[in-house]
């Protein structure tokens, strides 16, 4: 009863109500234009969108959309998404160019020790219940673009303003820009959470964010956003706002669209779901079909398709797919999600395939952790920093790796980094050339050195193949997929 309740109250928060609704913003209000362009830009991401569920849709015929425009374009597959491969520092890297050292979004979850509070910006509705659902629904609606995101990076949004170009975003997570837009929430739900009296975020020009926040454009549109559709958070409603802007005039000169439907269909089904992928080409179509023909749409577009993360496939057995951290780390105690975090040992803060834990006091140190962790085989790494230098443990290796940055050895991304310890930990070959060739664990340094420097003393844990890490409030997807940590996604 309790999941329906908030289920229908998230659904009265993004729906609002039409009395609610500002006239929406439109390109005319903008003085941006740039004429010496030739094309738009349209950017879709495609949530947990890989190599092997596309070749293996292209095989089946499923991706005429898809495959009339890798005919036409070109094809990269040797990507590596941020860690934790989750879409809020996925996209944050995305639109700032940054890592999470830079940028300071550390995950889909993380614990600001200063407040004293766990910032969830999308988990469960369970969760969101305990941590109190005003707050985590402003983290997630406003204080993520407006407060979050550290002012010392720019956006893509922010850069392209100044440069005298039009910007907009539809269903991405992460979209700071310069323009204020109000987020639509009705009267007395305000009043049931104590929430401010007019509640906005900063955007591009043109936001669309299922029904909390909307275009002039489309309002009023027949549009997929019913509490079965979860409120315009979903593909077709992505496309169709999409669709929409082109056909009235209203397409920004920069456009990043986000399709979260596959993310949920391989969570469930498995990562290569080519039955379930299919549907995403047919809301790329729609887009297309928005103009008279598809090559008039590559005649006035470039546009750049891509995946933000892969996913794991998880034992099928929950017991053995999840790795419960509460009774490994006895007898330290972790708070309950209706507690102050503190008044536990540690704190735990969620991402999946791997976790932030947090000592809430100096008599918790880091290498008493790293020993009970390491008593589960289920566990992959465990790291934390070492004054400036970050310490690798991995379960079944013996030793630690060491590992700090601007040193004599270099990686493929030009990176150079100092490195003493058990190489075999991180899956890494040094050459005689004095370069870094990595196996299974592609940029896990940089990787690791974004995450343990985003925000204040923490250490991460990530879980090996076919586990995900198991905390109060957290899904376990069992014999579907899974994401969140730093190893190759070949499955």
């Amino acid at each position: 009863m309790r999941k329906l309740f908030l289920f229908i109250l998230m659904g009265c928060l993004l729906i609002g109500c039409n009395n609610d609704r500002s006239d929406g913003a439109t390109l005319a209000q903008s003085t941006k234009t740039a004429a010496d362009h030739e094309k738009n830009v349209i950017v879709i991401i495609i949530d947990s969108m890989t190599k092997d569920v596309l070749d293996e849709s292209l095989n089946r015929g499923f991706l005429p959309a898809l495959s009339f425009l890798m005919e036409k374009g070109m094809t990269h597959h040797d990507l590596v998404a941020p860690f934790p491969s989750m879409s809020v520092p996925i996209e944050t890297t995305l639109i700032t160019g940054t890592s999470p050292k830079e940028h300071l979004l550390p995950g889909l979850v993380w614990y600001d020790a200063q407040a004293d509070t766990i910032v969830d910006y999308g988990s469960t509705l369970s969760k969101y219940w305990k941590l109190g659902m005003n707050d985590t629904l402003l983290n997630a609606l406003v204080h993520l673009n407006s407060n979050h995101i550290s002012p010392e990076v720019e956006t893509i949004y922010e850069d392209l303003h100044q440069k005298g170009y039009s910007t907009g975003a539809i269903n991405t997570i992460v979209y700071r820009g310069d323009s204020s837009h109000k987020v639509i929430v009705p009267g007395y739900i305000k009043a049931l959470l104590h929430l401010p009296d007019q509640l906005e975020t900063k955007g591009p020009d043109l936001l669309a964010f299922g029904q909390a926040v909307l275009p002039k454009a489309v309002q009023n549109k027949k549009l997929s956003d019913s509490i079965f559709q979860r409120f315009g958070l979903n593909d077709e409603f992505s496309a169709q706002v999409t669709e929409t802007l082109i056909k009235e005039k209203e397409q920004p000169d920069f456009l990043m669209v986000f399709f979260p439907n596959y993310d949920k269909d391989a969570h469930k089904h498995g990562p290569v779901s080519p039955e379930h992928f299919a549907n995403t080409d047919q809301h790329l179509q729609t887009i297309l079909n928005a103009y008279d023909n598809w090559d008039e749409a590559l005649e006035r577009n470039i546009f750049v398709i891509m995946g933000d993360h892969g996913q794991d496939l998880l034992h099928p057995k929950k017991a053995e797919a999840a790795i419960d951290l509460e009774p490994i780390l006895a007898p330290y105690t972790i708070a309950s999600l209706l507690d102050e975090p503190n008044s536990g040992d540690i704190v735990i803060a969620n991402n999946h395939r791997s976790a932030y834990l947090y000592p809430t006091s100096n008599n918790v140190h880091y290498e008493a952790i790293t020993e009970k962790l390491r008593q589960d085989p289920r566990i992959d790494h465990i790291s934390y920093l070492d004054g400036d230098e970050m310490v690798i443990h991995q379960v079944g290796k013996t030793g630690q790796l060491r590992v700090k940055e601007n040193g004599s050895w270099k990686d493929e991304y030009n990176q150079t980094w100092e490195i003493s310890g058990n190489e075999e930990i991180a899956d890494i070959e040094l050459t005689k050339q004095g370069t870094i060739k990595y196996g299974e664990y592609p940029d896990i340094f940089h990787q690791l050195d974004g995450a343990l420097n985003s925000h204040g003393p923490t250490m991460v844990v990530t879980a090996r193949p076919g586990h995900t890490i198991k905390s109060e409030g957290a899904p376990v997807h069992e014999a579907g997929g899974e994401h969140g940590d730093s190893i190759k996604m070949i499955r």
